[in-house]
């Protein structure tokens, strides 16, 4: 009767170890059919235009997809700015890349409310603030000002017309200012004006950016 046990022990260890010896081997092999031939590492195509990444992507036999799209204005435009996964990544061949590029169009921003309400200074740090630029400023004599510093800004105008608070225009537009200086001005006075910047009238862009 031990002998009987023992034997019916022994033929279960051996048949324990049988499917651990096959579930490893098929482990493996399954592994090895995944894998062999069928991945890639991830090419780096941040910093490309989008056509050359898509090249790059498609010669490596990868997919992609633009899933976001950014504005910088340090980058070049329509160029990828990121991409997921990451460079160097080892993927399956066929795998979707991810990417971000920087956008053709350039945003809209509001035209804040700066006419009558704020100094020089003030509307030149706030018009930054929205991406916007200080064109031509015209100085205008008022005898209501007593202060050379004061410089408050009588009106806000874009392309030569008044703009409303609010108004959409491209960021990098140039917004000229009308800005209330002393009638007698003293040197200093003077001096503080003359550091005020003056361009020319702007342009029509295509994109809608004044240069």
């Amino acid at each position: 009767m031990v002998n009987g046990i023992w034997l019916i022990v022994k033929n279960m260890l051996l048949m324990l170890l049988v499917l651990v010896g096959i579930g490893i081997v098929a482990f493996f092999v399954i592994n090895i059919y995944t894998r062999k031939g069928q991945t890639e590492e991830v090419p780096k195509v941040t910093g490309m235009t989008i056509e050359k990444a898509i090249q790059v992507l498609e010669e490596n036999d990868l997919d992609y997809f633009i899933s976001d799209s950014v504005f910088n204005d340090d980058a070049p435009r329509n160029s990828v700015m990121d991409q997921s996964p990451a460079a160097m990544s080892t993927v399956k061949k066929g795998r979707k890349i991810y990417l971000t590029i920087n956008s053709l169009d350039v945003p809209e921003v509001e035209m804040p409310d700066i006419a009558g309400k704020m100094s020089f200074e003030q509307a030149k740090k706030t018009l930054e603030g929205k991406g916007l630029v200080v064109g031509n400023v015209t100085k205008q004599p008022d005898p209501s000002i007593t202060s050379a510093a004061d410089m408050p800004v009588f009106e806000q105008l874009y392309r030569g017309e008044p703009i409303s608070p609010g108004t959409k225009v491209k960021r990098k537009s140039k917004i000229d200012l009308v800005v209330g200086v002393m009638e007698n001005q003293s040197d200093t006075s003077q001096i503080l004006l003359d550091t005020l910047p003056f361009n020319p009238p702007p342009s029509d862009s295509p994109d809608g950016i004044d240069n």
